[in-house]
C-alpha cells in the first residue's frame, strides 16, 4: 500500500469516527434530556405523593371529627337535660349511651380496648403496682387502673393494672 492509499485509508476512517462520535454525542444528548425529564418526573411525583398524604392525613382527621362531633353533641344533650331531673338512673343511662357511642366511634376507627384479665402481658399491660396476695396466683391481674388501646393491632397505650406476686418475691 503506498502513501497516498494510505492517507485516503486513514481519511475515510476518520470520518467514519467523527460520523461515530456524532451519533454516539447525539445519544448521549437524547439519554441526558430522558434522564432529566425522569427526573424531573420523579421529583413531581415525589410532590404529588406529599401532597396526597397530607390530603389523605387531613381528610381522616375530618371524618373523626365529625364522627366524635356527633358525639360532643350528645354530650352537651345529656348536659343540658340533667339540669332538669333528678333522676340519677335517666342520668346514669345517659352517661352510658355517651359511652356506648365514643367506643363503637373508636372502634370504627380501628381503636380498640385491651384486655386486662388474666395474666400480666407486658406487651400490652403496665404494671403500675404489685400487691402480695394468696386470693390470685402470681402474675395475675387483680386491678385495671386505666383501659389501654390498640390501633389495627399495635399498642397505642398499654393497660395500667395491678398485679399480684407471690409474698416471698417483694423485697
Amino acid at each position: 500500500m503506498d502513501k497516498d492509499q494510505l492517507i485516503e485509508q486513514l481519511k475515510k476512517e476518520n470520518e467514519e469516527l467523527k460520523a461515530k462520535l456524532q451519533k454516539t454525542e447525539e445519544a448521549a444528548k437524547k439519554l441526558s434530556i430522558l434522564y432529566q425529564t425522569v427526573q424531573k418526573d420523579f421529583e413531581d411525583y415525589k410532590a404529588r405523593m406529599i401532597k396526597e398524604r397530607e390530603q389523605i392525613k387531613e381528610e381522616a382527621i375530618e371524618k373523626f371529627a365529625k364522627a366524635f362531633l356527633e358525639v360532643v353533641d350528645n354530650f352537651e344533650k345529656a348536659i343540658e337535660s340533667f339540669k332538669y331531673t333528678n333522676d340519677i338512673n335517666s342520668i346514669l343511662q345517659g352517661i352510658q349511651m355517651t359511652h356506648y357511642q365514643v367506643v363503637n366511634l373508636l372502634k370504627n376507627f380501628g381503636i380498640e380496648k385491651i384486655e386486662a384479665e388474666g395474666d400480666f402481658n407486658p406487651q400490652i399491660h403496665e404494671a403500675i403496682e404489685t400487691i402480695k396476695s394468696k386470693e390470685y396466683k402470681p402474675n395475675q391481674i387483680v386491678k385495671i387502673l386505666q383501659h389501654g388501646y390498640t390501633y389495627k393491632g399495635k399498642v397505642i397505650r398499654p393497660a395500667k393494672v395491678v398485679v399480684s406476686v407471690e409474698e416471698e418475691e417483694i423485697t
